[in-house]
Parts: structure tokens; C-alpha cells; sequence
């Protein structure tokens, strides 16, 4: 049988259990969070977002625009020219044109397969259509401006000679010289003088 003072003890036990259970939860509004708004709380939690893996962009074929065909909006730019070959004739297709780079003081062609194979296939085109292209000469600002002028023009001149010896009609190209007038990139560095040394080729211009 429970004595008194042990009665005591656990009536004072359990009022001391409902007034903290009363403080805690009825006061303070501390208890736990029912499941439902404790899911809500997780959810909003916003996540990392995952990173996608990079895909490397195909290079866009080298091709000179079809007859009757809107160059402008149909061809793309295609990676720049490498640094690292400064001492070649490189070409890219420039939103409505054709860029040849030369190296410093060359005025030739020089062998090249992807310049040969795009001035085959232009020729092709020009004979069948009768387009006419502008071909423009451009240097850097190295020498006088009087002699870039004469470089620019070879420059030009030769691609002509090309595409006349292909087949082309002289009276479809123009030919012009701007020198070192018109840069497309800084002139302070062997790279940026390398952009600069360069025939643009227009067709339907």
C-alpha cells in the first residue's frame, strides 16, 4: 500500500508534468510542428541546382553561299583562327563572307586544302550563276600606308587570278584595297596583326 508521503510525491510529479507540458506548448508554442506543416517547411527548402555536363559545339562546315541565297542570315560564323598558326594561310566564314589570314608579308595563297576546296567549290557556283563578288585586300599597320595599300591590293588580286585561272569570268570580280584603314583587331598584338592581314570575300556584292 502507497503511503502518504509517497502519494504526495507523484501527485506533485504529474502537476509538475501538466503545468511545463501547459507552459511549453500552451504558452511558448514550442511542441513539435504537426507531420503535415513540418513537410511544407522541407519543401520549400530550395535545392542546388544540378549542372548540366558541357557539350562541345560541332564545327560549322566551310561552305560558300548558294546562288540566290540569303548569305547573311544563313551562314554562321565559324571558330576563330588558331594563335598558333600565325605562319599559315588560315580561312573562316564571317557571318556574310569569307576571311583569308595571311602571315606577315605573304601576299600568296600559299597551299592550303580548306582554301582550295572552298575556292573550287566558289568557282563552281560563280560559273553556273554568273554572280559577281567583291574581294577586298587588308593589312595591319606595319610599314607605310602607301605600301599597305599595294599589299592589300595583291592580296586581292591573287585570289582573283585563282579563281579566273578556275574558270571565273574576270568582268564577275572586283577587287579593291583598304590597307591598314579598316582593323578588325587590335594592332598591338602578333595575333591581332595576324586578324588584321586578311581578303575578305563577298559573293553577290
Amino acid at each position: 500500500m502507497v503511503n502518504q508521503k509517497s502519494l504526495v510525491f507523484i501527485v506533485f510529479a504529474v502537476w509538475s508534468i501538466i503545468c511545463w507540458r501547459w507552459y511549453v506548448c500552451g504558452l511558448m508554442n514550442a511542441c513539435d510542428l504537426p507531420a503535415d506543416q513540418s513537410n511544407e517547411i522541407v519543401a520549400s527548402t530550395p535545392e542546388e541546382p544540378a549542372t548540366a555536363p558541357l557539350e562541345e559545339e560541332p564545327t560549322p562546315e566551310i561552305k560558300p553561299a548558294s546562288p540566290g541565297s540569303n548569305t547573311q542570315s544563313n551562314q554562321t560564323a565559324t571558330t576563330p583562327v588558331s594563335a598558333d598558326r600565325m605562319d599559315e594561310v588560315q580561312v573562316e566564314a564571317v557571318k556574310d563572307k569569307m576571311v583569308i589570314y595571311y602571315p606577315y608579308k605573304s601576299s600568296k595563297k600559299e597551299e592550303n586544302a580548306t582554301i582550295d576546296a572552298y575556292l573550287d567549290q566558289l568557282a563552281q557556283q560563280l560559273k553556273s550563276s554568273g554572280e559577281k563578288i567583291s574581294i577586298t585586300g587588308h593589312t595591319d599597320f606595319v610599314g607605310e600606308p602607301d605600301e599597305n595599300y599595294r599589299f592589300g591590293l595583291l592580296r586581292a588580286n591573287g585570289i582573283r587570278d585563282i579563281l579566273v585561272k578556275k574558270g571565273v569570268s574576270a568582268t564577275q570580280i572586283r577587287c579593291k584595297s583598304m590597307g591598314d584603314k579598316k582593323p578588325i583587331a587590335t594592332n598591338d598584338t602578333p595575333y591581332g596583326r595576324y586578324q588584321n592581314r586578311r581578303v575578305e570575300i563577298l559573293v553577290g556584292k
